[in-house]
């Protein structure tokens, strides 16, 4: 465990997933397995546990853009646990949900306006202790008060854990 944790067995991304040329062997592998029926049983995308996280997951990462374009700072920090890390671009890190939405109100602040953006996942896994790794790209389009339009864009990895209190929360979230 080279750093603090270890990466577990993949979690298929059911959503935003980049789709992937399947290999010669694969395609070997499933005839085989439906020919033999051990394909026949459905079983689920994710385990039960991790299930729960995505449905969080997916509610936060939809939400990102309304949350954003309202300049919520305490909707944009809800997910975030109490004692959060935030990295932002710049290396700067931001500790603390209540230091998060400071964060947001001081750039609301600032006067520009968000006119598109989104958040593209391209995985997700499970990882041992109890966390959910989630990655993909960010994208904002936004408009600054003399009108100049700027789009930025960056990969992003999130880890998101169960609090004590039985939430989905995020305990690290990396923008690059």
């Amino acid at each position: 465990m080279k750093y603090g944790f270890a990466m577990p067995r993949s979690v298929p991304c059911a959503r935003n997933a980049r789709p992937r040329r399947a290999q010669p062997w694969f395609a070997g592998v499933v005839t085989g397995m439906i020919a033999s029926g051990a394909a026949g049983a459905a079983t689920p995308l994710y385990p039960p546990d991790v299930s729960a996280a995505v449905a969080v997951i997916d509610k936060v990462d939809e939400d990102w853009l309304a949350a954003m374009q309202a300049k919520d700072a305490e909707r944009l920090a809800a997910p975030y646990a109490v004692d959060a890390v935030f990295l932002l671009p710049s290396g700067q890190s931001v500790t603390g949900r209540a230091a998060i939405a400071d964060l947001y109100r001081r750039r609301f602040a600032e006067g520009s306006r968000l006119i598109s953006g989104g958040i593209r996942r391209d995985g997700l896994v499970e990882a041992t202790g109890g966390l959910v790794i989630e990655w993909g790209q960010g994208e904002a389009t936004s408009v600054d008060r003399a009108g100049r339009q700027s789009t930025s864009r960056g990969p992003y990895v999130t880890i998101w854990k169960r609090s004590a209190e039985q939430r989905w929360v995020i305990i690290r979230n990396l923008v690059f």
